[in-house]
């Protein structure tokens, strides 16, 4: 879309906030509901409740904040350059393997050598998870990118939200589905979209990317045709619109397709959360557009751990459930602490990896002065 060079875009602070509060937001998840206590879990009390509301909208914030940062640098790929060598599209390429490989490694536990892991069996190995949803997202857009973006943002930003939108109507179908689909597929593509261990299947999560793809692109668009950032005010209202009437929408668009497609509605079940969580994810993303442009701050330390967002999540694993080495929290705590507890340790937790956060660029700057030359090292001054 640009026919300007491919320089280094500016970094979006506000995105880079949003990504912090949804990392934070998943730590202290994933740290109360593995420790807190089964007696304490009880629906109804308006702590839990609220917990629970906020747990919930980790996911949601982290794949829209994802869609909508990546196609924003992809909207700065120049348009007289070849798009699949771009570096942009090549950098894509390289963390769609990342992403796949560290999802998948994550997962091997030593206990499956030796047949003793409680929790999960082999089919552990296989799951389909945030990491992997991630890089098929990332796939996604690159795909409908490169195919698109000679037609502008009046068919690139409607593609987008059409795609993520499919990915709604397509989770209505599977939730109606019996058994796993594709049927006749092995186990490990099943999982991409329905499985014996989809845990984050493409359909809805990958919507959500996609959905956050389209803002990116409107927000490249607006920065390069006018000269300046968006205001946050469509985000803040399409987000409150969207949070309040989202859950009865989805659920009168769900029946309507349904019935549409012949599912009778004595047995069919439906899922309606999609569009009130990507107006709460688009309403806090807001919030933070606004503070960013009333409040001047210099590069923070909240922004550094938006920014290491990836490095965070790969950390958490191994050090919550054990990831790689078969040692973690999970075999201290699981299920096992009071509310109090719970919350000073996930306190504790996240305030653990906001110090690391603060570590990763100053080593890896280090480790580059130190790498030889030939390999892309700082020569001696």
């Amino acid at each position: 879309m640009s026919a300007n060079s491919d320089k280094k875009a500016p970094r979006l602070r506000f995105i880079d906030m949003a990504r912090a509060v949804a990392i934070l937001l998943m730590l202290e998840g994933h740290f109360v509901h593995l420790t807190l206590g089964e007696e304490y879990r009880i629906r109804g009390v308006f702590i839990h409740d609220i917990w629970q509301h906020m747990r919930g909208l980790a996911a949601p914030m982290f794949f829209t904040v994802t869609g909508l940062i990546f196609a924003y640098l992809l909207c700065g790929t120049p348009a007289n350059e070849p798009y699949f060598k771009s570096r942009r599209a090549q950098r894509g390429a390289i963390r769609v393997a990342e992403l796949m490989f560290w999802g998948y490694a994550l997962q091997f536990h030593p206990a499956l050598l030796t047949g003793t892991m409680k929790i999960h069996s082999e089919s552990w190995l296989i799951a389909f998870h945030v990491l992997q949803c991630i890089a098929c997202g990332l796939i996604a857009m690159i795909c409908i990118f490169g195919l698109l973006r000679g037609f502008g943002i009046r068919i690139l930003l409607p593609a987008f939200l059409l795609c993520g939108f499919s990915l709604f109507l397509l989770d209505q179908i599977l939730q109606n589905l019996q058994g796993y689909w594709p049927a006749s597929a092995p186990a490990i593509i099943q999982n991409f979209v329905k499985g014996p261990t989809s845990h984050f299947s493409i359909a809805p999560w990958l919507g959500f990317t996609l959905y956050g793809a389209a803002i990116g692109t409107w927000v490249r668009h607006h920065e390069q045709s006018k000269g300046c950032m968006i205001h946050p005010a469509p985000l803040l209202i399409i987000g409150f619109i969207l949070s309040r009437i989202g859950w009865p929408m989805d659920n009168h668009i769900a029946c309507g397709f349904l019935d549409l497609i012949g599912y009778e509605a004595a047995n069919r079940e439906t899922s309606f959360y999609f569009h009130s969580r990507f107006g709460e994810a688009l309403l806090l993303i807001g919030l933070l557009a606004c503070f960013d442009k009333w409040v001047k701050l210099e590069t923070t330390w909240f922004e550094k751990i938006g920014r290491n967002t990836f490095s965070i999540y790969v950390v958490h694993v191994i050090v919550l459930y054990g990831g790689l080495f078969g040692i973690g929290i999970n075999d201290l705590w699981t299920r096992s602490l009071n509310p109090w507890q719970a919350a000073l340790g996930a306190l504790l937790f996240m305030v653990a990896f906001g110090l690391m956060a603060q570590c990763i660029d100053p080593l890896r700057d280090w480790l580059k002065s130190k790498r030889p030359t030939c390999l892309g090292g700082r020569r001696p001054q």
